[in-house]
């Protein structure tokens, strides 16, 4: 079905990949995809469309982070759940049905549809644009993990500062998600946020981190036996900092993780460890209490996070 669906056009100046995404999503949105149907293996899907099969990754991967599939090793891509599915829906329709009406007038046009759109993209930047509001952002996170890292890279990359509710204070950030135009989450609150998140029919930009390679290359070559300590804002924070650890399969060290906020057990992780590794949030105040043990846990967000956050930056885009 998917491949008489997705058409593409390589003359369109818009990019393949948001081509195959957005008629993804308006199959999805109009009910011809329906939730937990499986999607082509990304493979068969590149070679029906004539593309790179990493092209096709990233879109499902894109898909994903806004929480509109599933991906499983081993079982594939599938469409995410009725729930999900039904709110997405809500939120699309009039945007569906506006377009539709737009479309089919302009059929009677003596231009195409193409050149129509084009000149609508450009009006809209150079006369509509000027008065629009900038855009509001939400970052919804917690206390425990290193919140001002995915602030930083978040407000880097669209260009404006955005606000910030933790899941601390629940009524804070239920008052934040009615007014938001964006709201970004990471992994380790996905399902959490989207709940909450589709009480006010809004959608959800999933994002994702990994430590730098340089940083797991250099605790794989510590001794076998090595006390190593992770250390964020909280605990939740240093147990993902290990966990990164050992899915990259470093398993000779003895690991224990702290929160800096928690004095006692910070203290015991001090005395405990041969070296720390402590994430930007509080890599000086530890470097203060342990300048010969402590050294830096660097973050990078994922590509797949940094191509989401562009792509709905420019969507938004005043």
């Amino acid at each position: 079905m998917t491949q008489s669906l997705v058409r593409l056009n390589a003359d369109f100046p818009i990019p393949i990949h948001v081509q195959i995404k957005e008629q993804l999503k308006l199959l999805i949105g109009l009910g011809h995809l329906q939730p937990g149907e499986m999607l082509p293996p990304a493979a068969q899907l590149a070679d029906q469309l004539q593309v790179n099969r990493n092209t096709i990754n990233a879109v499902y991967t894109q898909l994903r982070d806004e929480g509109l599939v599933h991906m499983q090793k081993g079982r594939g891509t599938s469409i995410a759940d009725k729930a999900v599915i039904a709110a997405f829906r809500m939120r699309q329709q009039s945007l569906y049905d506006h377009a539709k009406t737009i479309l089919t007038e302009a059929q009677q046009l003596p231009f195409s549809l193409d050149e129509l759109m084009l000149a609508s993209i450009a009006y809209g930047h150079l006369f509509l644009s000027r008065s629009k509001k900038e855009s509001r952002w939400l970052l919804v996170e917690c206390h425990e993990h290193d919140h001002p890292f995915y602030r930083k890279k978040i407000e880097d990359i669209i260009g404006h500062s955005i606000q910030v509710a933790y899941l601390e204070n629940h009524s804070d950030v239920l008052s934040a998600l009615q007014d938001a135009d964006q709201i970004v989450t990471t992994v380790n609150h996905a399902e959490e946020v989207k709940e909450l998140a589709a009480r006010y029919h809004k959608s959800v930009l999933i994002i994702g981190a990994n430590a730098q390679t340089s940083t797991l290359l250099e605790i794989a070559r510590l001794e076998a036996g090595r006390a190593v300590g992770f250390v964020c804002l909280g605990k939740k924070g240093g147990e993902w900092m290990a966990g990164r650890v050992q899915e990259a399969g470093i398993e000779q060290i003895q690991h224990m993780t702290a929160g800096f906020a928690d004095e006692r057990s910070l203290h015991q992780i001090i005395h405990d460890s041969d070296l720390l590794y402590a994430s930007a949030a509080v890599y000086d105040q530890l470097l203060a209490l342990a300048p010969d043990k402590t050294r830096l846990y660097p973050m990078l967000l994922e590509q797949s996070s940094e191509a989401l956050l562009k792509e709905a930056s420019n969507l938004l885009a005043p």
